[in-house]
């Protein structure tokens, strides 16, 4: 009844913004339905999973490892001898294909982890199949690298967010992160932030939301008027208000870092209750993955959670369909709970 009640709610929140956002009238009203379509497809992905709870056996378990597997080294492989084919506008490789190369490893690895008798040899597999999703070299990828091996080596109960040891260990896997991604780091929120700093379409765009979000205090702006594929096919007038329609890559001639990132859309397109409404989702998934019982689901649980926390900073992923897997794996980690008992034995009963 649970779960009923919070899709009822979402449905809600989401019809409510979208008549908000025929009534404020910012975009056309072509770029309202764009949006709220990209917008709907995580939680639509999340619920339908979630309400479905798919349970496979042990032969299903084998062929979807098999696909994961063909998928991603067949991808590795073509990255290398022939970029044009995962490339559509040419053989030159982009930021897009090297942080696709980053997501169907993390996709592969946590099915393989997930999927795998639970033996030294299945883990360093797994650990393994993320390394080589390096090659990509994105930067926001090394920071998923280390958080699997610190969830798969080293994680061997459960987090404890009120503990010293936990907000400890967080602090060392950052500083980890940070000293091998610095120099992007800094260019992008450390210099980029400065007033005096050159115009840069990501920290712009940051800066920018939090402006609208106390403009237009409490509901924002609406879909499609900032930081989505929407705004950038329609051009928000929010471009011509906050003067970003001359900033590189923000033209409406060339919008092609428009939607750069994720986080920047809600302060401004949805406002303070947007952001509470998004607080509340995650704080629920959070909840909902401290009960699992077996840990290689916690794990895989806590890995979605952080994949997509960490991408969102430079990446929109979390709309597209390369998001997708991540909210499909969480739901079924957040299932688990009716396969397996507390010693991570199968039981054939389900629990509701």
């Amino acid at each position: 009844m649970k779960r009923e009640k919070e899709i009822t709610a979402c449905i809600f929140v989401m019809l409510f913004y979208l008549v908000y956002s025929f009534l404020i009238s910012i975009t056309t009203p072509r770029g309202i339905w764009l949006d709220i379509m990209q917008q709907a497809r995580p939680y639509m992905v999340f619920y339908l999973t979630w309400m479905m709870a798919p349970h496979f056996d042990r032969r299903q378990k084998k062929r979807i490892k098999l696909v994961m597997l063909v998928s991603f080294f067949g991808y590795l492989i073509l990255f290398f001898v022939a970029p044009s084919m995962v490339n559509p506008y040419g053989g030159v490789l982009n930021g897009g294909e090297s942080a696709a190369l980053g997501q169907i490893a993390l996709c592969c690895a946590m099915i393989y982890y997930l999927f795998s008798p639970q033996t030294k040899k299945n883990k360093y597999i797994a650990i393994g199949i993320m390394v080589l999703g390096l090659v990509g070299g994105k930067s926001k990828y090394f920071g998923e690298v280390v958080v699997f091996i610190a969830l798969v080596a080293f994680l061997k109960e459960k987090v404890k967010f009120n503990s010293s040891k936990f907000y400890l260990q967080v602090v060392i896997l950052a500083v980890i992160v940070l000293f091998f991604t610095w120099t992007k780091f800094s260019i992008y929120y450390v210099e980029g932030f400065q007033e005096d700093a050159q115009e840069m379409a990501r920290p712009l765009t940051y800066r920018t939301s939090l402006k609208i979000m106390f403009d237009y205090i409490p509901f924002g702006t609406g879909y499609g008027t900032f930081g989505c594929a929407a705004a950038a096919k329609e051009y928000s007038p929010l471009y011509y208000k906050y003067h970003l329609d001359h900033v590189w890559g923000l033209t409406p001639e060339l919008p092609m870092f428009l939607a750069d990132a994720f986080y920047p859309i809600y302060p401004a397109q949805f406002g303070i209750v947007g952001i509470l409404c998004f607080l509340v989702f995650w704080k629920r998934r959070i909840r909902e993955a401290n009960a699992i019982q077996n840990m290689a689901y916690y794990r895989m649980a806590m890995m979605c959670i952080l994949a997509l926390a960490l991408e969102q900073t430079a990446d929109s992923s979390y709309l597209s369909g390369k998001g997708m897997g991540y909210f499909m794996i969480l739901a079924l980690c957040l299932n688990s709970h009716r396969y397996w008992n507390n010693s991570g034995n199968h039981i054939s009963k389900l629990v509701a």
